[in-house]
């Protein structure tokens, strides 16, 4: 492989959590890191923590730089990408890490039609806590750009395929749609699992203890997701139009469930059941699921008993 790759990558939100993971990342390759953020306390402790550089002004830290990632909520990605682009040098390469692609690859396109940059857009589908990158899946999207386009982002990507992450090409129609169900639909399902049970006017400390192994790890499952930043949710489910359409889906849903139960009717309870159970069981985790499921239970066993 050619090596084009420049070296000055600059982070834009680089003092929040995906940010920092990045700049840790690509650190470690030998890439010179600046991050760049709005808040300039929290921007100087991010900055010392990773021993990198940092840099206040926006455009500072972007003309010269080689690879710029924006690390920003998705509402105001869009915004950043249309202003920054008008200010790098010719052959950077672009990078967003937001979860809704629809929007930003229609403004990259239109971007790269004006500058002569490459652009990328990223969804790692991994939080900031992560430790090791092995067996995580990094969604990929080619927008396009200069001749150096391929080699460019080829090289990029080898990064990530060296840390052990599975790499998934898609378009934006697929991501977002996918998105809506293997993100938007556990978000909403956990959110609503604890205002439901908080609803009963019941405590979980009082539920627990009678509870068998389903509500435990539910429970656990769903406190594990609540305590990350609630905006996040909330894009994700909102700005997805997609997920609009996945709440129309569930409204039908709930709807006939509620009237197989109200009438009693075990043969249509069958049908649905048997639905959701022949669907399961084209998946290759299904024969698994049961093991995995006790495995579970025993690591939460031992941590009750600390």
């Amino acid at each position: 492989m050619i090596i084009m790759l420049g070296k000055k990558v600059t982070i834009i939100g680089g003092s929040g959590g995906m940010g920092k993971v990045f700049g840790k990342l690509l650190k470690k390759y030998g890439f010179r890191i600046t991050l760049n953020a709005r808040n300039l306390e929290k921007l100087k402790i991010a900055a010392h923590e990773l021993g990198v550089y940092y840099e206040s002004s926006l455009l500072e830290s972007v003309r010269d730089a080689d690879i710029i990632i924006v690390s920003i909520p998705i509402t105001s990605t869009v915004n950043m990408l249309q202003e920054i682009s008008p200010l790098l040098k010719k052959d950077a390469l672009l990078i967003d890490i937001t979860s809704l692609k629809g929007i930003v690859a229609n403004v990259m396109e239109k971007i790269i039609k004006r500058f002569e940059i490459n652009c990328l857009s990223l969804h790692p589908m991994f939080g900031p806590g992560i430790i090791d990158m092995k067996g995580y899946i990094m969604i990929v999207l080619r927008v396009g750009g200069t001749e150096n386009y391929d080699n460019l982002v080829n090289e990029f990507l080898s990064i990530f395929k060296l840390e052990g992450l599975i790499i998934t090409e898609t378009s934006p129609e697929i991501h977002d749609r996918r998105i809506a169900l293997t993100l938007g639909v556990p978000h909403m399902f956990n959110i609503l699992f604890l205002t439901l049970i908080k609803r009963s006017n019941e405590t979980l400390t009082e539920l627990t203890k009678y509870t068998g192994t389903t509500f435990l790890l539910q429970k656990v499952f769903a406190e594990s997701i609540i305590q990350r930043e609630m905006d996040m949710f909330a894009e994700i489910q909102m700005e997805n139009q997609e997920f609009l359409k996945v709440l129309d889906s569930l409204e039908i849903l709930i709807g006939d469930y509620k009237k197989i139960i109200q009438n009693k009717n075990k043969h249509k309870f069958s049908h649905i059941f048997m639905e959701a159970l022949d669907y399961s069981k084209k998946d290759y985790h299904f024969n698994d699921s049961y093991s995995h499921f006790y495995q579970f239970m025993k690591i939460l066993k031992k941590e009750n008993k600390r």
